[in-house]
């Protein structure tokens, strides 16, 4: 029968705080330190938690009772051990007039490969930290991503009673839809940011052609006052100089006749009109050349002015030209920046739902494996931790060799180097101290996980768990980028969404319905 006891409140804060603290550390290793290289962080966190978890759970497995060490709790009851189960790994119904009784052998480290050899599904176990350590690592490189860690941690409650009935253990009690009302929406209202326009596309466009039209008439007028000038300049002077020739031409004629006019009256006669001959003859002739060359200017002035026509026909075309290629370019923009917020949706989205089913997995599994194959919480976490690097690295191998999943898991930089290349940078990255504390403070969370999960209702312990981490984590957001946002590298614009007043004030009332959800549960 499945437990019906509701955890204590305080208890819930206190891991929950536990989590908040190592989850910053965490981000910290993976923006700062790893400088958002999934790898790098993967390969930080398995080493160090593998190194870190052996020392530590074989250090309590040597030094404290077998009374605890070796203690088994099934329904909030400490059992006995049993030759049968303990010793031979049956399973079955074992009691004192069906099995032997044995003194509780102590579980840790030392005793992993021991029960495992009896219950070969334990390294099922790998295939969850596998999928968890992927997603986990893809959240922490977003500025959001301890909420976005506590979603899919909320969502993984409505797997439990489903893999209760796979795994055969009892059903938990139903949770009242009001609770799930207030609790995923004040979640979600907790995790929403509105991100503020910016200028209208309407009011780039009109800056951008004022300022084309403007460039283009300023560069127009400029050639047209040199060439204009010019063009009227010579021919005023070519039509002086056929004026003062004509006059010339009249003077001197007249001249000549007056003076031979006294002589030879007879040749005066001939050479008077000749001379009127000549003068007439070169009169038309003027008079043809200057009406050719008046005609020539007028001429070369309607070309002008229908260059200037052309060329304010072609400023026209090129403005209308210009402001079609900035609309179609800014509605290209707009096309390219929808798809990018729709990738970059997915690759949130993936990760959330894989690490929401590996949350589910792991408290059910801790579960199971405490009942069926009696491995307590010293056996559980010594499995669950220490055997890390078997799990991860077989598949960071894999991801090595396989050039699509190369290109799915990684990114550009860490597509780049080697697998051995990879480990060398992390060793240099690393901030041993962080990366310790941070992976300390995450598995002493799975440890108080893995009590909790065993003494209390595990649909109720969970939802309530997540629901308090809710608040506790965006508060820890804010007072990250508040008081130390150079710590986890926080740009100003992701400080500016986090304090922009509409998502504070969705984040209140979000808390608003959390709180309101939890009361319920207690009630």
């Amino acid at each position: 029968m499945a437990s019906t006891a509701k955890p204590n409140i305080g208890i819930l804060i206190a891991t929950q705080l536990v989590s908040v603290i190592g989850d910053s550390f965490g981000q910290r290793c993976s923006r700062v330190n790893y400088k958002h290289s999934t790898r790098h962080m993967m390969i930080g966190l398995c080493l160090m938690t593998a190194v870190q978890m052996f020392i530590i759970m074989g250090i309590l497995q040597l030094s404290l009772p077998t009374s605890i060490t070796g203690a088994i709790y099934i329904n909030n009851v400490k059992v006995d051990c049993y030759k049968e189960l303990d010793i031979e790994g049956k399973i079955m119904d074992c009691t004192p007039l069906n099995c032997t009784i044995i003194p509780c052998k102590s579980q840790g480290p030392f005793s992993i490969f021991k029960s495992i050899s009896l219950h070969p599904f334990l390294l099922t176990n790998g295939l969850m930290n596998i999928i968890y350590y992927n997603g986990e690592v893809f959240l922490y490189k977003e500025p959001l991503g301890l909420l976005f860690l506590v979603i899919s941690a909320l969502s993984s409650t409505f797997l439990i009673n489903p893999l209760n009935i796979i795994f055969g253990e009892p059903i938990n009690q139903p949770i009242p839809f009001l609770i799930y009302l207030f609790g995923i929406g004040g979640s979600i209202l907790s995790v929403i940011e509105f991100t503020p326009k910016k200028k209208k596309l309407e009011i780039e466009e009109e800056e951008e052609k004022k300022k084309l039209l403007d460039n283009s008439i300023h560069n127009n007028g400029l050639s047209g006052a040199d060439k204009q000038p010019l063009l009227l300049n010579n021919d005023d002077k070519d039509i002086e100089v056929l004026d003062e020739n004509y006059n010339e031409g009249s003077v001197s004629s007249n001249t000549h006749f007056r003076n031979k006019q006294k002589v030879q009256s007879i040749e005066n006669v001939d050479d008077s009109s000749s001379s009127q001959s000549s003068n007439n003859n070169q009169n038309n002739q003027n008079t043809e050349t200057e009406e050719k060359d008046i005609s020539h200017h007028h001429q070369q002035q309607q070309q002008q002015q229908q260059q200037q026509q052309q060329q304010h026909v072609i400023i026209e075309n090129s403005i209308n030209n210009n402001s079609e290629t900035i609309v179609n370019s800014n509605e290209k923009s707009k096309g390219i920046e929808i798809g990018k917020i729709i990738i970059r949706a997915i690759k949130i989205f993936i990760p959330l739902v894989m690490l929401a089913i590996a949350n589910a997995l792991w408290m059910e599994t801790s579960l199971f494996y405490n009942d069926q194959f009696r491995t307590n919480a010293f056996g559980y976490n010594s499995l669950d931790q220490t055997l890390l690097p078997f799990y991860l690295f077989p598949f960071m191998i894999l991801i090595d060799f396989v050039k699509p999943l190369k290109r799915a898991f990684l990114n550009d930089t860490d597509q780049n180097e080697s697998l051995i290349q990879a480990v060398k940078s992390t060793w240099k990255e690393s901030n041993l101290l962080t990366l310790f504390i941070y992976r300390l403070l995450i598995n002493g969370r799975a440890i108080m996980y893995f009590y909790l999960a065993i003494e209390y209702d595990l649909t109720m312990v969970y939802l309530e768990s997540t629901l308090v981490r809710v608040v506790m984590n965006w508060l820890g957001a804010i007072v990250l980028n508040l008081l130390l946002p150079k710590w986890i590298n926080a740009t100003p614009e992701e400080r500016k969404k986090t304090f922009h007043p509409i998502n504070l004030v969705l984040k209140c009332i979000g808390t608003a319905g959390v709180v309101v959800s939890l009361i319920i549960l207690n009630k």
